[in-house]
C-alpha cells in the first residue's frame, strides 16, 4: 500500500503512458475536483476505501472494494501502482454495483517514484571481466546505475571492471564499471550449502561474495536499453500476491525434483520455502499449477533468507527465484493467473 508522496519526485504523465497494473491494491478517497491529484500528501489512510484494481481498459477503470461496501461519491482520488512506482489520480465514477465501482480513465496521474531509482531483483546473465578474473554468472538484481552479482571470490573495492549484461536475445550491453562494495557471503549459510548439497560445484577454496558494480561512463543508447530492460522487468514483478502455491523444484545439477511452497509470488518471480539454502545465481528448474494451468519455468535465485529459532536450530529457506523470460505466450497466462488469484485473495481476506 501506498503512503505519503514526495511532490519533488512527481512526473505527470497521461494515464494510459504509465501503464496502470491490474491486480494491485488501491486505496479510494472522496475528491472535490480533479485538482485534489496535486495535494503534497494523501488524505488519512484510515477515511480511505480498500479496493484492488480489477480491470484497465482505455474506456474504463474497475475497481472492487472490500466489503462492506459504501456507496461513494461521484468523485474519486485513487492512490494504487503503476509500472513506474506509486501514483495518484482523481477519476469520476460511473456506476456502483455493491462492491465493484466502474470510473472513466483519468486524463493524467501523477507518479511519485522515478523509474531509474528502482533496483530490481532480476537473474539477467552477465559476463565479468576483472584483475581477479573473468566470471559468467547470473546478476542479483539490476537498476539503470548499476548491479549486484555474487562471484566466487572477493573483488577489490574500488576496482573497475568490465561487465557485459545481457538484456535479451540478441541483445547485450558492455559497459565499465567500479566495485563499490564487496561482502562475504554469510559463513554460516554457506556452511549449511555444504551440508545440503554435499559439495560446493565451484572451486571448494572460493569464497562466495556479493558485489555491488556501479556503471560509469554509460552511453545514451545504453542508458535506453537499461531503462527499456529495468521497465519491463519491473513490469513482470506486479502484481505481488501472498499465498501458498504448491510446487516441484530442482537443481540444474539435480536429478529428482523436490515438493515446496511458494509463499508469495509475481508475474516475474516468487519466494520459494526451500528445504535447503541456495546460493544467488544458482539455476533451477520450477513446476506449478495455477489456474487449473500447468507452467514450467528456469529460473536463478537471487536470495536466499534462512529463519532461525531461538536456540539456533534452522526452521527454513526462503529463496526468492526470478524466471527466465519465457514463451510470449505462456507469460501471458501465467500474468493472466497471478492476477486472477490476486483478486481471488483480496476477495477472500475481505
Amino acid at each position: 500500500m501506498i503512503g505519503q508522496t514526495a511532490p519533488r519526485l512527481a512526473r505527470r504523465l497521461a494515464w494510459a503512458d504509465a501503464d496502470l497494473v491490474e491486480g494491485t491494491e488501491a486505496l479510494l478517497w472522496p475528491a472535490s475536483s480533479e485538482a485534489a491529484a496535486e495535494a503534497e500528501e494523501l488524505p488519512d489512510r484510515s477515511e480511505a476505501c480498500r479496493a484492488l484494481l480489477s480491470w484497465v481498459r482505455p474506456k474504463v477503470l474497475r475497481f472492487e472494494m472490500e466489503p462492506p461496501p459504501r456507496a461513494l461519491p461521484e468523485m474519486l482520488l485513487v492512490s494504487t501502482l503503476a509500472v513506474g512506482g506509486p501514483a495518484q489520480f482523481v477519476v469520476r465514477k460511473t456506476y456502483q454495483i455493491s462492491a465493484t465501482v466502474a470510473c472513466d480513465p483519468p486524463p493524467s496521474i501523477t507518479i511519485v517514484e522515478r523509474r531509474d531509482l528502482f533496483r530490481i531483483p532480476v537473474a539477467a546473465r552477465v559476463t565479468v571481466e576483472s584483475a581477479s578474473g573473468t566470471w559468467s554468472l547470473y546478476s542479483v538484481d539490476c537498476s539503470v546505475g548499476g548491479i549486484r552479482i555474487c562471484p566466487p571470490n572477493p573483488i577489490e573495492v574500488g576496482a573497475e571492471v568490465e561487465v557485459k549484461v545481457e538484456l535479451g536475445v540478441g541483445n547485450e550491453i558492455i559497459l565499465p564499471a567500479v566495485v563499490r562494495h564487496c561482502r562475504p557471503f554469510p559463513p554460516d549459510a554457506r556452511s549449511s550449502l555444504i551440508v545440503a548439497h554435499g559439495k560446493f560445484d565451484a572451486d571448494p577454496d572460493s569464497s562466495p561474495s556479493v558485489a555491488g558494480l556501479q556503471f560509469v561512463r554509460v552511453p545514451s543508447d545504453a542508458e535506453r536499453h537499461l531503462s527499456q530492460f529495468v521497465g519491463r522487468h519491473q513490469r513482470r514483478l506486479m502484481p505481488r500476491v501472498q499465498a501458498v502455491v504448491p510446487l516441484e523444484y530442482r537443481s540444474h545439477s539435480d536429478r529428482r525434483f523436490l515438493e515446496a511452497f511458494a509463499t508469495e509470488l509475481s508475474p516475474g518471480d516468487l519466494v520459494l520455502m526451500a528445504r535447503q539454502p541456495h546460493l544467488p545465481g544458482e539455476r533451477l528448474e520450477l513446476k506449478l499449477r495455477l489456474s487449473r494451468q500447468h507452467f514450467a519455468f528456469d529460473a536463478s535465485a537471487v536470495s536466499c533468507e534462512t529463519t532461525v529459532e531461538d536456540d539456533g536450530k534452522t526452521v527454513c529457506h526462503f529463496v526468492k527465484v526470478s524466471f527466465d523470460d519465457a514463451d510470449a505466450a505462456v507469460e501471458a497466462k501465467f500474468r493472466k493467473a497471478v492476477r486472477e488469484l490476486s483478486i481471488d485473495r483480496f476477495s477472500r481476506r475481505a
